[in-house]
C-alpha cells in the first residue's frame, strides 16, 4: 500500500486531514516501495557518485551481498554526519570534491555518469601500479587520498554490518569453548570471525 493513499483513505474515513506526524510514521510501514536514501551529509550528486563508487568497490557476489545490500553509503554518510568535527568535516569535503572533479560530472549532474566513468577512476588510482601509488603518495594527490579512504570505511562499514557479522563471517554469540592449536578451516569452515 502506498502512503498517499493510505492517507486518503484515513482522511475520509475519519472526515478530516491527517497531518501529525505520528500519524506519517506509523504509515512509514505500509509502504512496498524502497525507501529512497535521503543523506544528511552528501548532496545528490554525491550521494550517486558515493553508492556506484561503494558498489564498484564491494559488489554482490552468489556468495556475500554487496556493500549497497547493508546499506555502507547510508552508514558512511551517517558516519560523517554524526561524527566528524568541523575540521575533519572540511578535509573530508574536499576529497570528495576532487572526487566530483576526477568524474568530470556533466552539467546534467551524477545521474548520467555510466559505469565506466566510476571504473575507470577507480582504476587510475586505486588500481594503480606500486610506483604510480608512490607518485600520488608523494604528491599528496588529494583524490587519491579520498578514493583510499573511501575504501577504507566502505570496508570497515561492511565488515561491521550486522548482516555480514552474523550471515557471512563466523558467529558465536557466546563463546564457551577454547580450542588451541587447531587451524582455521576446522574451526569456523575458513571463515574470519566476527567481532
Amino acid at each position: 500500500m502506498k502512503r498517499r493513499d493510505a492517507l486518503k483513505n484515513i482522511g475520509a474515513a475519519i472526515g478530516y486531514t491527517v497531518a501529525l506526524p505520528s500519524a506519517f510514521s506509523l504509515l512509514q510501514n505500509c509502504t512496498s516501495e524502497k525507501e529512497k536514501w535521503i543523506p544528511l551529509f552528501f548532496s545528490a550528486d554525491e550521494a550517486i557518485v558515493i553508492k556506484n563508487l561503494v558498489d564498484l568497490i564491494l559488489p554482490k557476489t552468489d556468495k556475500t551481498p554487496g556493500a549497497l545490500d547493508v546499506n555502507v553509503p547510508q552508514f558512511i554518510d551517517l558516519y560523517a554526519h554524526n561524527v566528524y568535527v568541523e575540521e575533519e568535516l572540511e578535509e573530508y569535503r574536499l576529497g570528495i570534491d576532487s572526487i566530483l572533479k576526477a568524474l568530470a560530472i556533466p552539467e546534467t549532474g551524477a545521474k548520467d555518469l555510466k559505469y565506466e566513468d566510476y571504473d575507470n577512476l577507480l582504476k587510475k588510482y586505486l588500481k594503480a601500479s606500486k610506483e604510480k601509488k608512490q607518485h600520488y603518495i608523494a604528491e599528496e594527490n588529494i583524490t587519491f587520498e579520498a578514493l583510499m579512504n573511501l575504501r577504507n570505511q566502505s570496508v570497515w562499514a561492511y565488515k561491521t554490518s550486522k548482516t555480514i557479522g552474523k550471515d557471512v563471517l563466523a558467529y558465536d554469540p557466546i563463546p564457551a569453548v577454547q580450542k588451541g592449536c587447531i587451524s582455521v578451516e576446522e574451526a569456523t569452515g575458513g571463515k574470519a570471525w566476527s567481532l
